[in-house]
C-alpha cells in the first residue's frame, strides 16, 4: 500500500514538473511593447536595489572596483604601437 501511495506522489511530481517545463514562456506571448515596458520596470527596481546596496557598503564596493581596476591593468598588453581611431597603427616614422 505504501508503494502505491509513493508511486502515486512521484507520479504527480513528475507531472508537474513536465506541465511547468513545457508551459510557455511569458515573454513569448508578449508584444515588443510590452516587453519593453516590462525591462524598464525592472531596471528602475534593479537600480533601487544598487542604490541602497551602496549606500549601505561603499567600502566593500570601493574594494571591489580597485580590485578590478587592477586585474584590468594586470592583462593590458603594454607593448601594442598606439593606434589611430580606424585601428591603423599610427607610423611614427613621418
Amino acid at each position: 500500500m505504501a508503494f502505491i501511495v509513493v508511486a502515486l506522489v512521484a507520479l504527480f511530481l513528475i507531472a508537474v514538473l513536465v506541465h511547468v517545463l513545457g508551459s510557455p514562456d511569458k515573454h513569448a506571448e508578449m508584444t515588443e511593447e510590452e516587453f519593453e515596458a516590462e525591462v524598464k520596470r525592472g531596471s528602475l527596481l534593479g537600480a533601487a536595489f544598487m542604490g541602497v546596496e551602496k549606500a549601505l557598503r561603499t567600502k566593500e564596493i570601493e574594494n571591489v572596483l580597485v580590485h578590478k581596476e587592477r586585474v584590468e591593468k594586470a592583462y593590458s598588453v603594454s607593448g601594442d604601437p598606439p593606434t589611430t581611431e580606424e585601428g591603423a597603427p599610427i607610423d611614427k616614422a613621418k
